[in-house]
């Protein structure tokens, strides 16, 4: 696949966006991990652990969502990223290619 270095050098910024509000979002779940103030009967704690758990810690989490939302753009980023990076590479392969190619006069 081919992609021009305009398109994908705006795709990896938008992915490093992403990624920070991603990971600060990760880091707000450690905040409403501890659900509290359900009252003291069991029906309650339990659940507090319930919904402590999707937030942080179960199954189904909202941090481990958080989680692989970061993997998925984080791969995205690198792929564009080495779009990038294959197309000044070529680029300046082609260049000194040409450089030592004699013209006539």
């Amino acid at each position: 696949m081919i992609v021009e270095p305009d398109v994908a050098k705006p795709i990896v910024c938008a992915c490093n966006s992403l990624l920070d509000e991603l990971r600060a979002m990760v880091l707000m779940c450690e905040r409403i991990g501890d659900v509290k103030g359900m009252g003291t009967l069991k029906s309650g704690q339990d659940l507090a652990a319930k919904f402590s758990k999707k937030a942080v810690g179960g199954e189904d989490s909202l941090e481990k969502s958080l989680n692989s939302h970061i993997q998925v753009v984080t791969e995205m980023r690198d792929f564009f990223q080495q779009c990038v990076d294959r197309y000044g590479e070529v680029d300046d392969s082609n260049a000194s290619a040409l450089v030592s190619v004699e013209t006539p006069r």
